[in-house]
């Protein structure tokens, strides 16, 4: 028996209530970014603004958002765009920011700018200090574990990571498999062979693909930034490709 039009209506208007609280919204996180020094911009910089979650002090931040602008002055404005499944009440967020002329860095916030929760809103000015010019530092017997592939960050049960030897000796694993070779290193230049050794185990479907998108990014590679326990190898037009951070 056909429902009335009224009826209709309350179940049409049900279902589309379910259908849009079944889905993800986009929210938004605002503000400007600045620095203190009275220097002009250089051409071609760069602004890159990531929304970050920082609740876990002994892990890495994860990067929910990120955005870059071309900047031609300053204050700048910016704009990240997220999906509000993503936040929980009970974490806490914070908006980074940074200036990059090429691949150098040249200005990066050093406090927390906190958004979203906590008592925290959906606006964050940022004032980005000066960072020091500084030799590359030297990739040299360290050794590092993959949080980043091409902007999207890694999930996987096994993450790649790789070690740096001396004068450019590399090796590691994808996650599954393992490689190694001989990397170019000059100053901040850094280059990959093409024929690196690898071993080729057959992987579970979610590590192998992990470990291709990460084995094909390296041969992108043109410059590294490493700070701190932070490293980010970058590609030759000074986009992020694969970010690390200093393995225990």
């Amino acid at each position: 028996m056909p429902f009335p039009k009224l009826g209709q209506a309350i179940v049409v208007g049900a279902v589309a209530l379910t259908i849009l609280g079944s889905q993800s919204h986009a929210g938004t996180v605002t503000g400007t970014a600045t620095y203190r020094e009275r220097i002009a911009v250089l051409p071609d910089a760069t602004l890159y603004v990531e929304l970050q979650d920082i609740s876990l002090a002994d892990a890495p931040a994860v990067t929910l958002a990120s955005q870059r602008y071309a900047l031609t002055s300053v204050p700048a404005d910016y704009q990240l765009t997220y999906d509000d499944a993503l936040i929980q009440d009970g974490r806490t967020y914070a908006v980074r920011g940074s200036i990059y002329h090429g691949n150098k860095l040249l200005f990066t916030t050093d406090t927390v700018n906190p958004v979203l929760t906590r008592g925290a809103g959906d606006t964050a000015d940022l004032l980005l200090v000066k960072v020091p010019s500084q030799p590359a530092a030297s990739l040299d017997d360290t050794n590092w574990t993959a949080i980043g592939i091409n902007g999207e960050v890694v999930d996987a049960k096994r993450p790649p990571q790789i070690t740096f030897a001396q004068g450019g000796a590399f090796g590691g694993t994808g996650g599954c498999n393992r490689f190694s070779g001989q990397a170019e290193i000059s100053g901040d230049s850094l280059n990959f062979p093409d024929n690196m050794a690898a071993t080729l185990m057959a992987c579970p479907p979610e590590l192998e693909e992990v470990e291709d998108q990460f084995l094909a990014a390296l041969q992108t590679v043109t410059r590294y930034a490493m700070a701190g326990d932070s490293l980010v190898l970058l590609d030759a037009a000074g986009e992020p490709v694969l970010k690390f951070v200093r393995a225990q």
